[in-house]
């Protein structure tokens, strides 16, 4: 049962976070490196799956270029450094489709039943969303090629047993332990407002502008001869197999209102493939020079990721982490159970803090200062105007997050006699 700042938090399936206690557990404490890890290794995972399917499929070349083209991307390098759940999600998804394409090749059921385990894993990563990465994209090729080895990957009853097996094993204990209705809230919060209107619509080509930021721009190449790629492989199941892994999930998530560039992490490998392959069909069919460019760009794009998150991240984005070990220590001191903060909680503060801190509007914040309670208060210098007269000021945090924003913690009731500073 995860809880988020002390609420029940069911939006999000826990295999991100049984993974984090993992290796948690293997180190002995809790810290940042070890709520890394499941991102750094599932990262690896999929350079390495990545690296040896487009080697095994269309040669070394092809298989360099895809591995290049993934670690020197923007946001797959990112977020294999995040505690996030995206990454995991991508090496399922990743490693189900992969599976799954195995299996047409060889026919032997284990790579069936993997596809089908790595894919209720992934279900237990962010929910049934994770099928949209898999199982449509293979779905619409079985209507497109009436191919009946594809055909059979969706049939299999004992392959989709094992899947649920997987997959809802999880959300029937919660059902168990609190009911069918606990779900509707879910469904409603965290997929039809996703898939509605909202103030802040981002425009539908907006995941496409984002891939071709994190790709480098690199995605232009397609323009170059796309035919001598596509026309020579579209007629291969498994080629089409990784074209519509790509193409189905940019379109559905782009018709959802709420975008967000992680959210399509899982297409990166595949992407990378695909273009791995028409580099290497480009390179083949290149002038010198055009070559050594191609190596140049190969060798240059990693080691200045490399360079950068080595020793330049951490001195241009200080500012967006420098509080927390201030804070941190300052909250030791803390002993009081209520804490709040004005509007909305960045859940690092939570992390840091080790204790929830519970979010507070204007109306809660009144009736609490009315009433002379003893709490605490953590508000940004922009709600300063919001804060009653009778609250003192305990600590200021700045920079907070950007450059020229500040966290203050304001201290209410007997609290302001005390030394908290």
């Amino acid at each position: 049962m995860p809880r988020l700042n002390g609420e029940l938090y069911l939006t999000k399936p826990p295999l991100f976070y049984w993974f984090a206690m993992l290796f948690s557990s293997i180190h002995g404490a809790v810290n940042e490196w070890t709520l890394r890890l499941p991102s750094a290794v599932s990262a690896l995972i999929t350079c390495g799956v990545a690296y040896k399917f487009a080697q095994r499929r269309f040669g070394q070349l092809a298989a360099i270029c895809t591995l290049v083209l993934l670690i020197a991307n923007l946001g797959f390098a990112m977020l294999a450094r995040r505690a996030e759940i995206e990454m995991l999600l991508t090496a399922l998804c990743f490693g189900s489709l992969i599976s799954a394409i195995k299996y047409t090749e060889q026919q032997r059921r284990v790579w069936l039943y993997l596809s089908y385990g790595l894919l209720g894993l992934a279900v237990l990563t962010k929910g049934p969303v994770a099928m949209l990465f898999v199982t449509l994209p293979i779905l619409l090729v079985v209507f497109w090629r009436k191919d009946s080895i594809i055909r059979s990957i969706v049939v299999d009853w004992r392959a989709w047993g094992f899947f649920f097996i997987v997959a809802l094993s999880w959300y029937a204990l919660v059902t168990i332990r609190l009911g069918p209705d606990i779900w509707s809230l879910i469904v409603k919060r965290d997929m039809l407002e996703k898939m509605q209107g909202d103030t802040n619509v981002k425009p539908v080509l907006s995941y496409l502008g984002w891939i071709t930021v994190d790709f480098l721009m690199l995605t232009g190449l397609f323009l170059i001869k796309p035919a001598n790629t596509f026309r020579i492989n579209f007629k291969q199941a498994n080629f089409l197999l990784l074209i519509a892994a790509v193409l189905i999930p940019l379109l559905v998530f782009s018709l959802f209102s709420n975008k967000h560039a992680k959210y399509l992490l899982p297409i990166y490998p595949v992407i990378a493939i695909l273009l791995g392959v028409h580099v290497r069909n480009l390179y083949q069919a290149a002038s010198a020079g055009f070559r050594r460019a191609i190596y140049l760009v190969g060798i240059l794009l990693p080691f200045a990721l490399a360079i950068f998150y080595v020793s330049l991240e951490s001195q241009i984005f200080s500012y967006r982490v420098a509080v927390f070990p201030e804070f941190q220590q300052w909250s030791k001191k803390v002993e009081l159970e209520n804490i709040y903060a004005y509007d909305t909680v960045d859940s690092r503060l939570v992390y840091y803090a080790s204790k929830p801190i519970k979010p507070l509007d204007k109306s809660g914040l009144s009736t609490l200062s009315m009433r002379q309670a003893t709490f605490v208060l953590l508000a940004e210098d922009s709600d300063i105007a919001v804060i009653p007269s009778s609250a003192c000021k305990l600590k200021e945090f700045s920079p907070y997050l950007k450059k020229k924003k500040k966290l203050i913690a304001f201290g209410f009731g007997a609290i302001c006699h005390a030394d908290f500073k």
